[in-house]
Formats: structure tokens, sequence, C-alpha cells
């Protein structure tokens, strides 16, 4: 629009000139030594304008013409860059399509003409890692990455500690990560490296003072940051056991996030069953109990059964309450076993053991109620029970295991069993 109104008002006014000159074409003269020149205005005017235009085009000739080595310089260097940045997408095409060492060499091949040469090297570097059991070519690129103006230092340190991971090194990558962490406290690829790195080395302490912040800079999706975190205080808690601390054991269970605490069937039962070594075996108890009470959940069950100290009666009481709502569980009926058979209730360990089986199938229903059959000297059925356990184990499928007989049947085959000779003294 700009250009059709100017083109408009130049008509105009060439045609305004073209009509004042026509009127009165004017005069002009030039002397110059014994040369004189006259003729009209108007072809004074258009002289000036073809003279100046010739001017100007020597001129800009004469510029360029002195400016020729720096433009031709520069366009070489375009054509470097558009060639380098052609070579960088064919390279990256060539490492998805999974041809590393050939990525390598094409990606080399465009690094010196690049804008970004480091770039080049970090690739390569990456497709070297992928292609080459020789890590001193790896390590050659990323020093080249690093010596490259412009380099990001934290990028090509945050690939060197990834190449260590993936070598199993986190020892060595450790100081790497943990001196970028103190000068880049909130940077995510640090955090998520270091995390990764403390992970590897199950390095709990430290990874429990990083989850907060992996958490508010959000590194990590919201299920592999639960994961982190289950297999961070789990981690502490064994460490806590292993060191037999009742006092360690109770800081950690406060300070663990309530959601692990209360949902995290596995966590509260490996908890009971270090508060049970460190002989708090009323509060393990205690826990378990009001767990269950709350939700029922048969690894809870399975849990309260393994406790294997204090009161065996009232535990087997408390547990037996439970039959009223859940009475088909075969986790409930295995620990209602475990427990009749703590205490020496041997009819009831096997009823409520073979109970357990006939509804599901477990290998440590099977020992169980084996071993009670060991201690009661009927043999041939605890071998058939240790037998038909450890084929669960194996993963025979229960039509390959065979049917287990009855203990009524497991006696008659027996026999009588002779009661053992005393001990010579």
């Amino acid at each position: 629009m700009k250009v059709l109104f100017g083109t408009i008002i130049t008509l105009f006014v060439s045609v305004w000139i073209a009509l004042f000159l026509r009127q009165d074409p004017g005069y002009a003269m030039v002397s110059i030594g014994q040369w004189t020149i006259e003729t009209s205005f108007a072809i004074f005017i258009i002289t000036l304008f073809l003279l100046f235009g010739v001017f100007y085009f020597l001129v800009r000739f004469g510029i360029r013409f002195w400016r020729s080595p720096a433009l031709t310089s520069a366009a070489s260097r375009r054509w470097e860059q558009q060639r380098a940045r052609q070579l960088f997408d064919e390279g990256l095409q060539k490492m998805a399509a999974g041809h590393a060492a050939a990525a390598e060499k094409v990606l080399l091949k465009g690094a010196s003409g690049s804008e970004m040469p480091a770039q080049h090297y970090l690739t390569a570097a990456r497709a070297s890692h992928q292609s080459s059991e020789e890590k001193w070519r790896r390590d050659l690129h990323l020093r080249k990455a690093e010596e490259c103006q412009g380099a990001d230092p934290v990028t090509v340190q945050l690939t060197r500690a990834e190449f260590l991971l993936d070598d199993q090194k986190p020892e060595q990558a450790r100081p790497l990560l943990e001196s970028l962490h103190t000068s880049h406290p909130r940077h995510p690829g640090v955090l998520h490296w270091l995390a990764k790195t403390y992970r590897q080395m199950a390095a709990w302490e430290p990874l429990e003072q990083l989850l907060a912040e992996l958490k508010k800079q959000n590194v990590l999706s919201n299920q592999t940051f639960v994961e982190l975190q289950q297999q961070t205080y789990h981690g502490l808690l064994e460490s806590a056991a292993a060191g037999n601390s009742l006092e360690r054991l109770r800081a950690l269970w406060k300070r663990a996030p309530a959601a692990l605490r209360e949902e995290d069937e596995g966590f509260l039962v490996d908890y009971a069953t270090a508060l049970r070594d460190c002989e708090a075996i009323d509060d393990a108890e205690i826990l378990l109990r009001e767990a269950i009470n709350r939700r029922w959940n048969a690894k809870l069950a399975v849990g309260y059964g393994l406790l294997g100290r204090g009161n065996a009666t009232a535990q087997l009481a408390t547990a037996e309450g439970w039959l009223a709502k859940h009475g088909e569980d075969p986790y409930l009926l295995l620990t209602l076993g475990r427990l009749a058979k703590r205490c020496q209730q041997n009819d009831k360990a096997r009823d409520y053991l073979e109970r357990s089986i006939k509804r599901l199938p477990t290998p440590d229903a099977y020992q169980e109620l084996g071993e009670l059959a060991t201690s009661l000297h009927e043999l041939t059925y605890a071998s058939q029970c240790f037998r038909s356990g450890l084929q669960l184990l194996v993963g025979n499928p229960p039509e390959k295991q065979g049917a287990m007989l009855s203990a009524t049947d497991a006696a008659q085959l027996q026999g009588p069993v002779s009661p053992p000779a005393p001990a010579a003294t």
C-alpha cells in the first residue's frame, strides 16, 4: 500500500514538473575555461542526475571491489555453516537409526565449520559412547567440546557424569556432580544426575537431603519421585536396622513421609521387624495390629505372623478375631497356622495351614506344614509338603505338582513311628 501511494505521488510530481518546464524550460550555462555549455534548465538537471548516477555506480563498484576478499570469505563461511548444519542433522538421523559409528564421523566432519562446534563434539562423544569400547575417543571429544568458545561447561560436565554412571563408576561421578551442585544448587540436570549417582551408590543419607529440592524443582515425574522416595527410606531403614539402634529407627520413622508410613505396607512391616530385632516387640505388635485394623492388607497380616516373638497366645487370639471378616483369606490362615504352631496347638495349626493351601498353595504354607509334620514325626507327609513347596518355587504348574496326600493318608503309608531313641549318657 505504501509503495502504491509513493508511486502515485511520484507520478503527480513528475507530471507537474514536466508541465511547468514545458511552459518555461529555463536557461543554464556552464563555463569552464574556454569551454561554454549552454542548454535548457531541464536538460541540465537531467544531465546532473545521470552524472550522479554514474559517479555513485563507480564508487559502489570500487568499494565492492575493495571488499571482495572479505565478502568472499563471509560467503564461504556461510556456506560452511550451512554445510555443518546439514552434517549435524545427518549425524542425528544416523544416531536415531542406530548407526552410531557413522554418526560420529559425520558429526566430527562438520565440527570445524559449525557455529556451535561444542554441540558437534558432545553429540560425537555420545555416539562414540554408544558404539565403541575405546573410551579415550569419547573423552577426547568431551575435552574438545569443553575447549570450544561458547561451550556450556555445565552441559559438558553433566555429559561426562552421565557416561561415568553408564560405566558403573558412580564414585568418580559423585565429586564432579557435588561440585556442580555447590555452584548450581537448583539446576535440574545437576539434581537429576546427582540423585541417580546417590541411588547407584546406595548413599541414602545424602539422597534423603536431596529429595526436597528434587520435588521443588519438578525434576522427576510424580511416579518416579515416589519410587525414589520409597527406595531411599527403605534403604535408610535397612541401614538403621543393621545398626541395631532403636533410637535411629524411631527417629527415621518420625521423619519419614506420612504417605509412606500409612500406605507402604512393606515399609511398615520392615519397620516392625526392625523393632522386634531391637527387642521392642510390643511396639512392633501394636503397630501391625493397629495398621491391620485400619486397613486390611495381606502383607500386613503375613508380617504379623512373622514377628515370632512376644505373647503368642494373645497374638493368636487377636488374629482369630479377624476371621469373622477375612476367614477365607489364605494369608490370614497362614498367619494363624504359624501362630498356632508357636502356641503348640498342633491340630489347629494343621487345620489352618491346610485350609490356606486349599485356597492358595504357597511355598511358605507348605514349608510351615512340612515343619509341623516333621515335629510330629510324619516324615512322608513332611517330605511331600517340602517337595510341593519346592515345585512351586521352581515354577512348575499346579497340574504337574501332583495332589498332596492328606495327613491321614500320609500317616497310613508311613506306618507307626517309633519314638526317638534316648541319647546315650
